[in-house]
């Protein structure tokens, strides 16, 4: 005689666990609550127990995602903590291709909430800020790592496509007119620059030096 093995409890959890990685192996625009219930052996229905509605679950799987930044550091070294900080959300946003888009465009969740006073309080903590620049900074650091990833994930081309689109435009520009722009594209193909996440991360820690006094 068969004995039927009992479906694992449908929590919220294992709707987060399963929608997340859902879309990072087949990306958000695949994911629908049709298909995420049939993913865990469901009807439909059963989610709703869980999330509102699609709106809400996506605003779930962003905040699941900033989960995996904690624990965050103490704030001995603010500058420090800040560095550290923002190259981690790097890697945890690159990991989940779909995820910077949805942290720049939902209301964030708890996880999220709980990031942001510990970004704002990190940045208030350097000495010399004014207010002012504190809360412009703030904005500043966040702007750089979501802008850097959406970039790279609209824009994944392979070296070989690049080299292409560097010689299309090269074709197109008048190189008395436009040396700056050829040089730059140059500098691009051959790396001269070397990756500039970090570099530029370090400018904007720099500039809060700078403006700080």
């Amino acid at each position: 005689m068969t004995i039927d093995t009992p479906r694992p409890t449908l929590t919220r959890e294992r709707v987060l666990t399963a929608a997340v990685g859902y879309a990072d192996t087949n990306g958000l625009d695949k994911l629908s609550m049709r298909k995420l219930a049939a993913s865990l052996g469901f009807e439909v229905m059963s989610l709703y127990n869980h999330v509102k509605n699609k709106p809400d679950l996506i605003r779930a799987m962003t905040d699941r995602v900033a989960a995996e930044m904690f624990p965050l550091a103490p704030l001995d070294d603010p500058k420090a903590a800040l560095r550290a900080h923002f190259v981690a959300l790097r890697r945890v946003l690159e990991a989940h291709p779909w995820a910077a888009m949805c942290w720049a465009t939902t209301i964030p969740g708890p996880a999220r909430w709980d990031i942001m006073e510990w970004q704002l309080e990190a940045v208030g903590s350097i000495a010399g800020l004014s207010e002012e620049q504190a809360h412009h900074s703030y904005h500043a650091l966040n702007n750089h790592v979501v802008g850097y990833v959406l970039q790279n994930a609209v824009l994944p081309f392979s070296e070989d496509e690049l080299d292409n689109i560097a010689a299309t435009i090269r074709k197109e520009l008048d190189p008395d007119r436009h040396a700056r722009i050829l040089h730059h594209i140059v500098q691009h193909q051959e790396g001269e620059h070397g990756e500039s996440f970090e570099h530029v991360l370090d400018l904007i820690l720099v500039g809060m030096d700078d403006i700080a006094g």
